[in-house]
């Protein structure tokens, strides 16, 4: 058996913080590839880790000492690219004053991080697929190509096949790249982990102190992340830095999220038809009320509405559900044990 790179515990198994069966095979993938170099392509959403899973690649493998470079190839404008990834001699066009090394001759040795690759111009898709094949590179305006020996990992939110039918991508180049292919699942895929990997957040960019609550922490795993585990990272580390005190709950988490808690609860309200506009409107403001305890700021914040004008609508639905910390300008207002209208 291969000798195998420490683990560091503190980010998770190869780094990749998660016990669940997708990240499982993410990581039996990643194991068996110390002895190989072949080209590797990530697919995937948005914010699901791809660059955690190509770094995780490169430190388990025997390039592990070597440099790991990625590229966005999404950052650069098309005719840009080509000069960024490949260089240039001095003179080879106007303002190129000296020779410019490349990002590929950059790499060489480690492992080419390619982020986005989908979004590469076809001109640079063919030198890309030439230092696949030959392991060479021409920079422009150089009349001989430069050998390098490096590992290319790419990634891509596209689906690639699909580009190639599209004629947006080379054929030969995606076959080329798509050696190996690694799925990084999305959040949805992978529920299991939420709490492993909020706790992992809340340490990162709070303290140990600092907790969620149990309806927030429940909220975090039926919630859907379009964006992935970056945006649960994103929503935490908002969470973290608004806080007040270091239990978080559902009002400390971003409004996306405590607007899908609102209207979870008032979908089973139109089991029976639909209501008219203005019982809606009711339902929902009298829902962010009990949401919020009868924080009337809170409240009016989650409807995007102003503190008055709630309060003239909650006088005239004869609501008393506020927090006693809001009466001050508005008396007639007191929280009682009243059950929730619906």
């Amino acid at each position: 058996m291969p000798p195998r790179k420490p683990v560091d515990r503190r980010r998770g198994h190869y780094g990749l913080v998660g016990a669940s069966a997708p990240m499982r095979r993410v990581r039996e993938t990643i194991r068996k590839l110390y002895w190989d170099n072949s080209p590797i392509l990530i697919t995937g959403e948005s914010g699901c880790g791809k660059e955690l899973i190509a770094r995780a690649v490169h430190d388990v493998s025997q390039l592990a000492d070597k440099i790991f470079l990625p590229v966005d190839a999404s950052s650069v404008v098309g005719s840009l690219m080509e000069s960024e990834l490949f260089g240039y001699k001095r003179g080879a066009f106007t303002g190129a004053n000296e020779d410019k090394l490349g990002l590929v001759r950059a790499a060489d040795g480690g492992t080419l991080f390619l982020d986005e690759i989908g979004e590469l111009t076809l001109d640079v898709q063919a030198k890309l697929l030439r230092l696949l094949q030959e392991g060479e590179v021409r920079p422009i305006g150089e009349t001989k190509a430069v050998k390098v020996n490096e590992r290319v990992v790419a990634a891509t939110n596209r689906d690639l096949a699909e580009e190639v039918e599209n004629k947006t991508f080379r054929r030969d180049l995606y076959y080329r790249l798509n050696v190996i292919s690694i799925r990084a699942p999305t959040l949805r895929d992978r529920r299991e982990d939420i709490p492993m990997l909020s706790k992992y957040f809340l340490r990162k960019h709070g303290s140990a102190r600092v907790s969620l609550s149990n309806e927030a922490m429940e909220l975090l795993c039926e919630y859907d992340w379009p964006g992935n585990v970056r945006e649960l990272e994103n929503s935490i580390r908002r969470a973290v830095a608004l806080r007040t005190e270091d239990e978080l709950r559902i009002n400390d988490l971003p409004s996306a999220l405590r607007n899908f808690a609102l209207f979870q609860g008032e979908s089973a309200d139109f089991t029976e038809g639909i209501a008219p506009l203005a019982e809606v409107e009711r339902r929902h403001i009298l829902r962010a009320i009990d949401f919020t305890r009868g924080d009337i700021s809170a409240a009016a914040m989650m409807l995007g509405i102003g503190r008055t004008t709630l309060y003239r609508k909650l006088k005239s639905y004869g609501s008393k559900r506020v927090r006693p910390g809001s009466r001050a300008s508005q008396p007639e207002l007191v929280r009682t044990r009243q059950p929730a209208v619906r």
